[in-house]
């Protein structure tokens, strides 16, 4: 795409966002309903079959072999290795604890991201950024209350999920990689497909064929999340999009109250906007300038 059209449409990388966010919503309520059937790993194993199987067909009438050729590969495979290990994570967690709250704590990822990057990429954090990180944390004690109910180990689950994802974001902000973004999307599925292969054949539960196609168009939206996020990047800066991102939280909580009747009480509430409310404070430098381009470009009475 044009760079001056990509200019002119600054409200298109956050709408795309907020559709990526739906996205995975609908992915995680898919995958915590089949978690109370089959295999978790199994689950995993076959979703990331489907995703990268889309990949494949996505683009390999477009970019032919190149979609193969890599120029990091260990990166390559540490990224997955770290996405792969977010995705264990998160099912073990969306089966154990309602969906609205497992996202949430999953959305710490960003705050984490800004604890390490001072230590390991040596990127000086503001005090806003800080007052976000804690936060973030705040959120996550609120929704474990004790006597909450979600104080339990199972919490562990979306945490470490959380924490996986934010090595995954470091790595992929500390390098910079000049293969196509399908080419990083195809090997992070295929290391997840690889890595969980010995778990998913030996624990396989045959499934009816309504499931098997549930588990196949999950694994097929997953995919095309990933690709909207690429999109979305061509129109607005990551750190700009982090706050979009947070609709996620907002969409999973309407369809855990559609699928599974599972509505936050009050202090979940809380706990969910303070998490948010983290996450967003770290993204108000690039969310106005979107706001302030979105200004220069309103259409202007003669």
């Amino acid at each position: 795409m044009d760079t001056n059209l990509r200019a002119q449409k600054p409200w298109l990388g956050p709408v795309l966002m907020c559709v990526a966010s739906l996205f995975f919503a609908i992915l995680d309520t898919g995958t915590k309903y089949l978690a109370g059937h089959y295999p978790l790993l199994q689950i995993v194993w076959v979703r990331y079959m489907a995703q990268t199987v889309a990949i494949v067909l996505i683009f390999m009438p477009r970019i032919g072999r190149q979609l193969f050729v890599a120029h990091r590969y260990p990166i390559q495979l540490f990224r997955g290795l770290c996405l792969c290990s977010s995705s264990v994570f998160v099912i073990h967690g969306l089966a154990r604890l309602p969906l609205a709250e497992a996202t949430a704590i999953v959305f710490l990822a960003p705050v984490i991201v800004t604890m390490l990057s001072g230590l390991l990429l040596k990127e000086k954090a503001r005090t806003m950024d800080w007052v976000a990180v804690a936060s973030g944390f705040a959120g996550v004690l609120i929704i474990a209350r004790p006597g909450g109910g979600l104080l339990t180990w199972a919490i562990l689950f979306p945490m470490g999920s959380a924490m996986c994802n934010a090595f995954y974001q470091i790595v992929t902000r500390s390098t910079r990689s000049s293969e196509h973004a399908a080419t990083s999307n195809f090997y992070t599925g295929l290391v997840g497909v690889l890595a969980l292969a010995p778990w998913g054949a030996s624990d396989w539960m045959p499934m009816p064929a309504g499931d098997f196609l549930l588990l196949l168009g999950i694994g097929g939206i997953a995919a095309i999340g990933h690709l909207t996020i690429t999109y979305a990047l061509l129109h607005a800066p990551a750190a700009a999009l982090g706050a979009y991102s947070y609709s996620q939280i907002l969409w999973a909580t309407l369809l855990g109250w559609a699928a599974f009747q599972a509505i936050p009480d009050a202090m979940a509430w809380l706990g969910i906007l303070v998490i948010a409310l983290g996450g967003i404070l770290l993204s108000v430098p690039q969310v106005r300038q979107i706001g302030a381009s979105m200004w220069r470009l309103r259409p202007r009475r003669r």
